[in-house]
């Protein structure tokens, strides 16, 4: 970064959150957090590094990938526009550079094919297209998810679905068995952070709604435009929690059934808290978006309605005392 922009940088920061400190190493600015904003003005532990925007508070814990969602929580809009318009270029550069760490440890295995371009006369190959037609996936899924097989003994007659990043670049892959007794169910490969993996980042429209589900087998139902988390938590230190803000992203959530009362307000809740125009798919009807019908589903999505932080904390209580009820009726 030359100097000029990092002292343009350093006085946009400066400027929103108020004065700062250049750190001995000079790779690092500090300021006042602003998350637990101590009395003391003078005590500056929220560390920024001024070449990425990845920063820490070593008081309260805090971290995050990039100055977005500070931005986005304690200043204005046109802050966070102004923020994206001058320094996320430079931003991204770097995030290039790390995740290319990464992704030479991610390689899909040397004898993966996809499988709309093999012939059924393979009884492992039938096996698993007909496991998903079972599932209800169709041939334009094969091509749009770019699902394939491999014939190695640890991916063998499993759907491996692969992620490609932005840049069209095996990121990760997902591989699940079509045998019941196999185990384990899901074989992944090992990486030491997840956090910059944005799932099928290629195929994301940030313009328009994006679904969150949980998994790569919900997302064949979801429509194209959706991201699995690859569990069921979000949170300020994910390269795609920076993205939607970045991008003004609207989103649709859509766990599982299970997280009905628990997970899925906790993550509305902190995406409203950073302005997300954020929307709940309703899935106890059908438990989870990869066990229903693309359908079934599409009509849960145009049913979904904004977050209500009231309405969810109501529901959540009365789920509470429902279960209270019941375990006092079984006593």
């Amino acid at each position: 970064m030359s100097i000029s922009t990092l002292s343009d940088k350093v006085k946009f920061i400066e400027n929103v959150f108020g004065s700062g400190k250049l750190a001995r190493n000079e790779k690092n600015f500090d300021i006042r957090c602003p998350i637990c904003a101590p009395r003391d003005p003078s005590k500056r532990k929220l560390a920024i590094k001024i070449d990425d925007d990845q920063n820490h508070c070593w008081t309260c814990g805090w971290r995050a990938r990039t100055l977005a969602p500070l931005l986005a929580k304690y200043a204005s809009r046109e802050k966070l526009r102004e923020y994206i318009d001058r320094f996320i270029p430079e931003t991204n550069k770097r995030f290039i550079e790390n995740v290319l760490e990464q992704k030479s440890k991610v390689e899909l295995p040397n004898d993966f094919k996809l499988l709309v371009t093999l012939d059924e006369s393979d009884p492992d190959v039938k096996s698993v297209k007909q496991y998903l037609s079972e599932r209800g996936l169709t041939e334009r899924d094969f091509w749009y998810f770019r699902i394939g097989i491999s014939d190695e003994l640890r991916w063998k007659r499993r759907a491996i679905v692969p992620s490609f990043d932005a840049n069209g670049d095996v990121n990760y892959f997902v591989a699940r068995t079509i045998d019941k007794k196999k185990y384990p169910k899901y074989d992944n490969p090992d990486i030491e952070n997840k956090l910059h993996i944005i799932f099928n980042e290629m195929n994301i429209n940030w313009s328009e709604r994006l679904v969150l589900c949980e998994g790569a087998f919900d997302m064949f139902k979801c429509g194209d435009n959706v991201v699995p988390l690859l569990g069921s938590t979000l949170n300020e230190e994910s390269a795609l929690f920076n993205s939607i803000l970045i991008n003004n992203t609207p989103v649709a959530i859509a766990l599982d059934a299970d997280m009905w009362y628990t997970k899925t307000p906790k993550l509305a809740k902190k995406l409203t808290e950073y302005n997300v125009d954020v929307v709940i798919v309703d899935t106890r009807s059908f438990d989870d978006p990869g066990s229903t019908t693309k359908d079934r589903f599409n009509e849960a999505l145009l049913l979904a309605r904004p977050f209500d932080w009231f309405d969810s904390f109501k529901t959540r209580l009365d789920h509470a005392v429902g279960m209270s009820t019941s375990i006092s009726n079984d006593y």
